[in-house]
């Protein structure tokens, strides 16, 4: 290394990273934890409403996944439905999807 050639120093601005932390701290206080769907990182629960639904609800839990949303899937019948709802919506998902029966029945697949 050579002493007699002067080097210039070198200034990292953190001011950039403040203004995206700013940003979100925006974001998060005008949303109030309730994110919109796009950016939210709980977007869908499915919950199944019974055993009899939990295939049909692992699946469109699955077909959510492969589209790119993020799901997740309640398949806990020993609490109530109205247990399991509130947990959802304490939880701050968009979307509460309740697979029944009927919906076996009907066939009303995305796919």
């Amino acid at each position: 290394k050579d002493s007699s050639k002067k080097a210039s120093p070198v200034l990292i601005h953190r001011a950039i990273l403040g203004s995206v932390e700013r940003m979100i701290a925006i974001l998060a206080e005008n949303y109030a934890g309730k994110w919109p769907f796009w950016l939210s990182p709980s977007q869908v629960m499915v919950l199944a409403l019974g055993s009899s639904t939990a295939d049909y609800a692992q699946q469109i839990h699955q077909q959510l996944q492969e589209a790119g949303i993020m799901s997740e899937i309640c398949l806990d019948t020993g609490s109530t439905l109205n247990r399991r709802i509130r947990n959802a919506q304490l939880a701050q998902f968009n979307f509460i999807l309740g697979m029944i029966s009927h919906t076996l029945s009907t066939g009303l697949d995305t796919g």
